[in-house]
């Protein structure tokens, strides 16, 4: 963790200056210096080293622009040979290259890659699950999809300084008991906006309300009476009245890549229960998903929302419900199609971004589109974690945990995101932090299959036989999916639970006749069991298929 200086930035700068000025003065030309300096600390990020080598490179060029200037000025004193001058001038040269290398990876490592710090004085916001005025309880799925769409809205169009709770941890309070004060400790913010929803046919009522969590004051409130082609609208006016409200600085409104504004009644209905549908994680879920959105498309051509929402049920299909190449290239041309009518839509971003770097392999493309993501959305947890698995990819593992803590800061309660950051913790070799992620995942979901399955391949990693047994055992008590027997196969294997493990594999290859295994996770057992011929015919399988 790095610590937040105690001076600002440019009082910082200036000591740094005055220690190099001082330090150089005589040896070599200090403006050359100072432009380099002055680069590293560039206020406007375009303006700024995009790259550690190219601090590398004008550094190397000043050293040598240095020794080829190296004269000596007076005799040498008495007994001292000139070389010693000459050594001693270099000496204080690498002196201030080395207090501006220390600048250099200060402002590389701690800030530019470690966006936790920059986010720490960001005022926090959770919208609460809106409550169903509607007097059925079929009818749900509508005041649960408002509060998502109203997250989504307050995510695009916040200020830099404001962060807003993602869905999955501010859906955890629906219908809750606990007061405001309780909430608002629990995630961490500073503000809560609650709100109701009457829906009667076409006709909306949606009343919403801001409060500040230290005195429980209303800040706002506000009633609005609205059809649902005008629903949208409606939740942008709520989002830029809260911003308001705050006293922030609104970002420069982000317009659609559309004038499509509107949503059709019933194609917005579906797309709901779309929602709703994606939201229950379960491989039937997933699939009503996709039947939703495709039938509010036939209806709603030409809507972004749509396109996107059914770019990410694709995605979610992915991995542990379906092959990836049987549901990624659909997402693909989902997500696409969606940026063709609203290029500022975050999720169609990050949809590209993991299809990307997951399907395609095509680090440089799924890089643009994670950060075009969190530019138009900093407060979205899939694209703090996307990126992270990018970072990981490539073995930036402090960088990517660095992502990680960050999504966790708008995503506090999220078990599928924690469930996720497991491999980035486990891969980065860091087993202490892997088991204290996959323990505190398993607290929020007791019953849950993949931590237990984490927690047993960090145990046997370390060679904690009894510890690497009873998490696994918890693991197959709880799971249905070949993946996660696949990955308790593995941790079972290297801790000699040889027949065991064996067994496991042909469980999960025997489901795998129904459901879709990944194959990367089948030939990891198969290679912690030597079995080797087996662990390259399952990694065959799964370049096919372009498991992750």
């Amino acid at each position: 963790m790095y610590a937040r200086p105690a001076i600002s930035g440019r009082h910082f700068s200036r000591g740094v200056r005055i220690h190099i000025e001082s330090s150089a003065r005589g040896a070599c030309s200090a403006p050359k210096l100072e432009e380099i300096i002055g680069k590293c600390l560039e206020k406007d990020p375009d303006l700024r080293y995009q790259h550690a080598s190219d601090i590398s490179t004008d550094l190397k060029r000043l050293k040598r622009e240095i020794e080829s200037r190296q004269q000596p000025v007076r005799e040498p004193p008495e007994g001292m040979p000139e070389s010693v001058i000459g050594t001693r001038s270099l000496l204080v040269i690498a002196a201030a290259v080395g207090v501006l290398l220390v600048l250099a990876g200060f402002y590389w490592f701690g800030w530019r890659k470690h966006p936790v710090l920059q986010s720490t004085r960001r005022a926090m916001l959770a919208v609460l699950p809106f409550e169903n005025l509607s007097g059925a309880k079929n009818e749900d799925y509508f005041a649960d999809g408002l509060t998502e769409e109203m997250i989504a809205q307050l995510g695009q169009l916040q200020p830099a300084s404001l962060g807003v709770i993602a869905r999955t941890s501010a859906m955890r309070y629906k219908n809750t008991s606990e007061s405001v004060a309780q909430i608002g400790h629990e995630l961490g913010v500073n503000y809560l906006l609650e709100g109701s929803v009457r829906h009667s046919g076409e006709r909306v009522r949606i009343t919403a309300q801001l409060i500040q969590v230290t005195d429980q004051t209303h800040l706002w409130a506000e009633s609005y009476e609205t059809t649902l082609t005008d629903i949208l609208n409606i939740q942008r006016e709520i989002a830029e009245r809260i911003t308001h409200s705050l006293q922030f600085q609104l970002l420069p409104a982000r317009t659609s890549g559309s004038s499509n504004t509107h949503f059709d009644p019933e194609a917005y209905r579906k797309y709901l229960l779309g929602l709703n549908e994606s939201r229950k994680g379960t491989r039937e879920g997933a699939q009503n998903a996709i039947h939703y959105l495709q039938d509010a498309i036939l209806t709603d051509p030409q809507n972004p929302r749509l396109f996107a929402a059914l770019a990410e049920a694709y995605a979610a299909s992915d991995t542990y419900y379906r092959s990836p190449s049987e549901v990624i290239p659909l997402a693909k041309q989902a997500a696409r199609k969606a940026l063709e009518f609203d290029p500022n839509l975050a999720s169609a971003h990050v949809t590209l971004g993991d299809a990307y770097l997951f399907f395609d392999w095509d680090w440089t493309r799924a890089e643009e589109e994670y950060h075009r993501a969190l530019d138009i959305n900093p407060s979205l947890p899939e694209a703090q974690l996307g990126y992270a698995t990018y970072l990981a990819t490539l073995g930036r593992f402090d960088e990517a945990i660095s992502r990680v803590q960050q999504a966790y800061l708008v995503d506090p309660l999220a078990v599928e995101s924690r469930k996720d950051a497991l491999w980035i913790y486990y891969f980065s070799g860091r087993m202490p932090d892997t088991i204290e992620q996959a323990q505190k995942t398993v607290e929020m979901e007791p019953q849950g299959d993949l931590p237990y399955a984490m927690l047993a391949l960090a145990y046997a990693q370390l060679g904690r036989h009894a510890e690497t047994i009873q998490a696994a055992e918890s693991a197959l008590r709880f799971t249905t999916s070949p993946s996660v027997i696949a990955t308790t196969a593995s941790a079972l294997a290297r801790v000699g639970e040889r027949v065991k493990a064996g067994q496991l594999i042909n469980q999960a290859l025997e489901l795998a006749k129904t459901h879709y295994v990944c194959r990367f996770l089948v030939a990891a057992a198969y290679a912690d069991l030597g079995e080797t011929e087996q662990a390259f015919d399952s990694l065959e399988l799964g370049f096919r298929q372009r498991s992750t």
